[in-house]
């Protein structure tokens, strides 16, 4: 792309980020500024409206790129709006986990951030599409069906403020002994398997820089599906120390299984989640998008 041709970036933000986070916006459109850019800066009112305003942004044809600020629900949002198109996406990681950003080595540096943007160097990603009972929705990072999508349903938005990452740990404890754990069958490319948890996944990353699967699939056109064997307060405590550690994917009751498509019909109402918001309830699909999408990214020399 001719960065002479555009010399806007559209920057989108989640206002729920914060005052201090909100500085590192306005620190990032100084850098831009600086470098010759023109900036402008969008926030979003409600769910959904991340889509709205890059999707505007995209057909208006004045940016070069689309900044989203905020975490990778923001992100997953902002990509939906612009994927099938040249306009690059850039991250400005100002959200609770991050996951993507972490995925990809990008850092909170609104000087870095800048100068990359700049360079017009970006990575191609091959991103997700989820159908549920919520209807249908881009992802960049992970889709779950069972307990791991139940905690992100009931977690309080306002202690997810105060606390961060921890009002998620805080919640599961919370939750582990309510929840019904369903048996689950998942059609992976047409093949059948249960489970009680299922995570499909395009990076290798969970939660910030916990390693869930050996290897990303962010750049091919294909997921990574992990497939929890146990059910109960035990199970979930083993996983989670093991994911800590380290070492979920040797443990003997968790598979973790290429595909393209995956598929969960039986049972119905099981919560589902994707990019850490909320997606109703299954009957679920995913499958890979159509057309990929760019991220900036620093590319070493």
């Amino acid at each position: 792309m001719n960065l002479s041709k555009f010399r806007i970036i559209t920057i989108i933000v989640n206002p729920i980020s914060g005052n201090y986070r909100m500085k590192r916006v306005t620190a990032l459109t100084k850098q831009l500024e600086q470098i010759g850019f023109r900036v402008q800066v969008l926030y979003t009112r409600y769910r959904g409206h991340g889509n709205e305003l890059a999707r505007k942004a995209v057909k208006a044809g004045k940016s070069s790129h689309i900044v989203a600020a905020g975490g990778d629900g923001t992100v997953a949002e902002v990509a939906a709006g612009m994927i099938g198109s040249d306009v690059q996406l850039a991250i400005l990681p100002i959200g609770t986990a991050n996951v993507l950003a972490a995925e990809l080595g990008i850092l909170l540096n609104e000087k870095s951030l800048a100068q990359t943007i700049a360079s017009g160097h970006y990575t191609i990603l091959w991103p997700g599409r989820l159908w549920s009972s919520a209807g249908e929705t881009l992802f960049l990072q992970m889709v779950s069906a069972g307990f791991d999508a139940h905690v992100v349903h009931v977690l309080s938005s306002r202690l997810k403020k105060i606390i961060g990452r921890m009002a998620y740990v805080l919640t599961m404890l919370f939750k582990l002994k309510c929840y019904r754990y369903p048996r689950m069958s998942v059609l992976i490319d047409g093949i059948e398997y249960q489970a009680f948890l299922v995570i499909i996944s395009k990076g290798s990353l969970y939660a910030g820089r916990y390693v869930l699967t050996p290897q990303s699939a962010q750049m091919e056109k294909a997921f990574h599906v992990v497939l929890f064997g146990s059910s109960g307060i035990r199970a979930i405590l083993r996983y989670s120390f093991a994911l800590l550690c380290g070492t979920l994917s040797r443990q003997k009751d968790v598979r973790i299984l290429p595909a393209t498509t995956v598929e969960i019909t039986d049972p119905t109402g099981v919560p589902v989640q994707s990019d850490g918001d909320a997606r109703g309830f299954t009957s679920m699909r995913a499958a890979i998008t159509d057309h990929p999408i760019r991220v900036v990214r620093h590319v070493d020399s």
